[in-house]
């Protein structure tokens, strides 16, 4: 099974495609979860029905490796994943097992999307509607049907099972119920949180699905925790400010999805976009905000000012583009 995996190169998008849809299919037609393949009497790997503890919100896009090595990271307590992805890698699971053993971890439960939604009701019979050719949508829609290591096209799973999607048949779609999901889990288990595994290029902040996560997670008091790859530091007084005007330029409005009609789907929830965006940006850099100590300078009254007028001033443009872009356009009266 995925054979080519290469985990410095293979995608969670990878392994779902080649590995997870294939494993989970049943004899005959359709398929399941592949955690529900994996509930109690049907493997050895759990010998009891738990609950989750913590939901991880991850860009699909992102190394599988540190997908894993995020959760992995987490439950040791740690607050970097680079350690783990590399020890994973090059010595094996065992050391981290021994660790996790040692801690008590090794029974802590997390639910990813990856693994907790059938795909086969899901994603596995395509790709969704392709965007317009020669558009930056059309190039990541494409990136996202091709394995990352060979670029070879995914082949589409034949189970014949009927795909449930958030804009055709939103009552029997299972991606569109993370809000439910979330409350749910919140209010069975004590201390849910939210663990959000950052790729390095900070994509997980741009995804639709990921930005919807975290700012319902925030509104409900929900505690989210961060992994990163390193303790790389983010200056704010750094002549390269990339990432920090990445962020606080972000907007649910040019965030993407795999499918277009997902995207549109969540903004129809969406009542107020300039409220949601000034929500998220407090999630990322408010008061405890998930990385608002990943930058050097908000330790400092006068770095915290700076930093608190370029959000509020990225928050203030977001409205004024979003006001923008809900006025009717005017006929032109050139003649």
């Amino acid at each position: 099974m995925m054979l080519h995996y290469d985990p410095q190169r293979s995608s969670t998008t990878d392994v779902v495609r080649q590995a997870m849809i294939p494993l989970s299919r049943l004899p005959g037609q359709g398929g399941q979860s592949l955690a529900a393949l994996l509930r109690p009497g049907r493997s050895p790997m759990r010998s009891r029905n738990v609950l989750p503890e913590t939901m991880v919100t991850h860009s699909w896009a992102n190394k599988f490796l540190h997908l894993v090595a995020a959760v992995v990271a987490d439950a040791l307590k740690e607050d970097y994943f680079g350690e783990v992805a590399q020890i994973m890698t090059t010595v094996g699971i065992a050391p981290l097992i021994e660790r996790l053993e040692k801690n008590g971890s090794c029974d802590d439960s997390y639910w990813i999307c990856a693994f907790c939604i059938n795909q086969h009701a899901s994603i596995c019979s395509g790709f969704g509607t392709p965007p317009d050719e020669g558009t930056p949508q059309f190039a990541r829609w494409d990136t996202s049907r091709r394995d990352s290591v060979t670029g070879d096209l995914f082949q589409a799973c034949p189970c014949g099972q009927q795909q449930h999607w958030a804009s055709t048949s939103p009552d029997r779609c299972e991606m569109n119920k993370f809000t439910d999901m979330m409350a749910l889990l919140q209010n069975r288990v004590e201390g849910f949180s939210q663990l959000v595994a950052v790729d390095g290029q900070f994509n997980v902040f741009e995804r639709a699905w990921c930005v919807a996560e975290l700012v319902e997670a925030h509104y409900s008091g929900m505690p989210q925790n961060i992994e990163m790859l390193d303790d790389t530091e983010l200056d704010i007084y750094a002549d390269d400010l990339s990432v920090f005007k990445k962020l606080t330029n972000l907007t649910v409005l040019d965030c993407s999805s795999s499918r277009p009609e997902d995207k549109e789907a969540i903004l129809a929830t969406i009542g107020n976009v300039a409220e949601f965006d000034a929500q998220l940006q407090a999630v990322i850099f408010g008061k405890g905000g998930l990385l608002s100590r990943q930058f050097i300078g908000f330790d400092s009254l006068d770095a915290a000012g700076r930093a608190a007028r370029r959000v509020a001033a990225a928050a203030t443009l977001m409205r004024a583009k979003s006001r923008e872009r809900s006025l009717p356009t005017r006929p032109s009266t050139d003649t």
